[in-house]
Formats: structure tokens, sequence, C-alpha cells
């Protein structure tokens, strides 16, 4: 068995949970099922639940505890197959650099509180993960069917509902992520051809039809939360940089993949719409979250152009005996920030944080050395010379 030491790629992001819930996640309420499709720690009601005969709920963490509404478990020793995001490349403990391929499938075998063992299904290598840093996603799960005496019924033409949920599998298990990028209309009617051949039981034209582009388009928003497009996806943090002196932050909250343009809305309020071109031109980019450690994290964006960082501490009094310790690595600290009462959107299990406020060095290749430097100290035990 190979044991993973890290995921170099994709950079594994805390996903924000409430309850254990997350966004994606299946919810079940006695033989009722849904899907959390929101998660906001900051709203009264933070949990929103798709449900399967329902319009979209959103819940207390009292309700949901009264109401005994649970996760269910996609990970499933032998029945769970897992497929990794492209370029997925992780560092073995033997210093192996290891790259996945898309197509590759993998199996769960063991799933234990903090590691994931999986299997892949063709050369039949395992590798055991980190659960909390694993980068890949449930592709399908292997269902056994209950042994049924088959009795004959009249064959009736499938509802609007049932092609609709047979459409959504279909494009799950036969639409590939590549043709994303790609999309016209053509392609969409010959993707309807082939869905509508493979179906066996009787259907109306009518329900085909009205089927057909819903399903689509609940995919597409699907995808446009899980894979996106040109590296953007939705909920990817982006900086607009207006002129040298004004920056405006923002997010993507949607794609549209017909016109390859992709909806923003940004920190005040406004609403806007670019393509990948448009974004370039106007100088809009990524901003990414960077863990170093349990201690350590930065934001920066795609252009190399914004950079902001955070240290954390445990206690005060860790925080105060390493000021001066890290005001020489990195530079100029900002005012110790306290999160006792308050979680912070970074090192959430820090209680008390540092900001660089100006860095030492100018060039970002030096700046992200003196954070891996400080990254690289045990910030969770005081400094040696104020050791007893």
């Amino acid at each position: 068995m190979k044991i993973v030491e890290k995921v170099i790629y994709p950079i594994i992001t805390k996903t924000r949970s409430v309850s254990g819930f997350y966004v994606s996640a299946i919810a079940c309420q006695a033989n009722h099922y849904g899907i959390v499709t929101d998660i906001d720690p900051e709203s009264y009601r933070p949990v929103t639940i798709d449900w399967d005969r329902n319009e979209p709920f959103a819940y207390t963490e009292d309700e949901l505890r009264v109401l005994k509404i649970e996760l269910v478990e996609q990970l499933l020793p032998q029945k769970t197959i897992l497929a990794m995001p492209p370029a997925t490349t992780v560092r073995l403990t033997d210093g192996e650099q290891v790259k996945f391929e898309p197509q590759e499938r993998f199996l769960v075998g063991r799933v234990c509180n903090s590691t994931l063992v999986v299997e892949n299904i063709t050369t039949k290598a395992t590798y055991q993960f980190m659960r909390e840093d694993f980068p890949g996603n449930v592709y399908a799960h292997i269902i056994e069917p209950p042994k049924i005496i088959a009795k004959p019924i009249e064959e009736l033409p499938l509802s609007l509902r049932e092609l609709q949920h047979k459409a959504e599998i279909w494009l799950a298990l036969n639409f590939h992520s590549i043709m994303l990028a790609g999309l016209t209309p053509a392609i969409e009617q010959k993707l309807k051809h082939q869905w509508s051949r493979s179906i066996q039981q009787p259907y109306t034209s009518s329900n085909l039809d009205f089927a057909w582009p819903v399903a689509l388009d609940r995919y597409f928003q699907e995808q446009a939360r899980r894979i996106g497009l040109h590296g953007l996806k939705v909920g990817t943090k982006l900086l607009w940089r207006c002129t040298d002196e004004q920056l405006m932050f923002g997010q993507v909250t949607g794609i549209n993949y017909h016109q390859r343009r992709f909806s923003l809305e940004w920190d005040d309020g406004k609403r806007s719409c670019f393509s990948v071109l448009e974004m370039k031109a106007l100088s809009i980019s990524i901003v990414s979250s960077v863990y170093l450690s349990n201690n350590v994290a930065y934001e920066i964006s795609s252009d190399r152009s914004y950079l902001k960082a955070y240290i954390g501490f445990r206690t005060k009094k860790l925080a105060k005996a390493w000021l001066k310790i890290i005001k020489k690595i990195v530079g100029r600290l900002s005012n110790l920030k306290d999160y006792r009462a308050v979680k912070s959107n970074y090192l959430s299990e820090s209680k008390w944080q540092y900001q660089v406020e100006q860095f030492r060095y100018k060039s970002m290749k030096r700046r992200l050395q003196s954070l891996e430097t400080v990254s690289q100290l045990n910030l969770e035990k005081m400094p040696l010379k104020f050791r007893s």
C-alpha cells in the first residue's frame, strides 16, 4: 500500500460546514432524501436542503437535531467508486510523485476517522489518504438490488419526473466534462438523441422535450459548482484591480456554458457578467487560499499582485511570545486580533491572529519564502528563550 504524504494539486481548501453539513452532502429524514445546496454560517438558518419532492428549505441547527435530519455516508467500503479531478498530483512518503488521470476510477477499501484507503480499479494499486485532504469525488455507488419475484404489470409511460431523473443520471454517466468548454446546440441535440435511444420504457415525446432541458440545466449548475470552466467555478474568489489603489473583491455566482460567460457578484453588491478574455483585459484575477500549516495561511491572486497573510495562535501568551521573532522574518504585523467569540475566515482553530501589514521583502518570492519559514516553526510551543 502506498501512503500519500501530501496532495500537491489541487490545493485543498477547508469546506465550510455547520453541524457536519456541507454543500453537496446528501441529507436524509426518514424515507426522504435531499441535497445540501447552501451553507451560510452567518445566517440564522445556515443549512439549506433541496428535498426530493419539495422546494429548498433552510434550517437552524436546532431544527436539524429535532427533526432528526442526518447525513448519508457516501464513502462506503467496497461500494463507492471515486474519481480524481484533472491533474491531481500527490507525493508519497517515499518521495515519489504520482499524477492521476481523470479517467481512473478508485474503489473505497477502508474508511477510518482520519484516513481513507482506495484501490485503483484497473491497476489494483492501493493508496492511503488523510480524509480531510482527499481530493477525489464520488463517481458512483455499487448497489445490489433486492431479489424480487417479477410480476407481469402493464407498462405505463414514464412520468415527467421519472424522465428528468433518468436524464440526470444519464448525463452524469455519459457527459464528459471536456465537452463543457465547446458546448454547442448541435452537441446538445446529439446528446438528447443518444439519451432517448437508451430509454427502454415507454414515454411521451412531450414529456421527453420538457424533461431534457430541465435535467440539462440542473446538470450544468452542478458542474458549475464542482468543475467550472477555464479554472473558474461557482464560489471562486476574485480580485478586480480597478486602479493601483482601488481593489474590489467578489466571487463567481454562475456560469453560462453556451456563451462561455461568468456571472460575478462583488462585495459592494454590484453584479457583472464577463468572459475570460474580458476579465483578463480588466485585470480580474483568481484569489486562492493556501494553508501552509495549522498556524499560517495566505491569500494570493493569480497574477501575484496581491498577497494577504495570516498567522494564528492557540493562546494570547504564545502570540505575544512569538511576535518579535516573526516580525524579524516577515515584517510588520497588525495588532493581535481576538477570535475567541467570533470565528475567523482563516485558521478557524486559532483564537488569536496577526495579519501581515507590510512585508520585509519587496519580491513575491521572498515574501512567500518568509511565510514558509514561519510555517515550519512550532508555534504551538513557546520559543526556546521563554521556556523555563
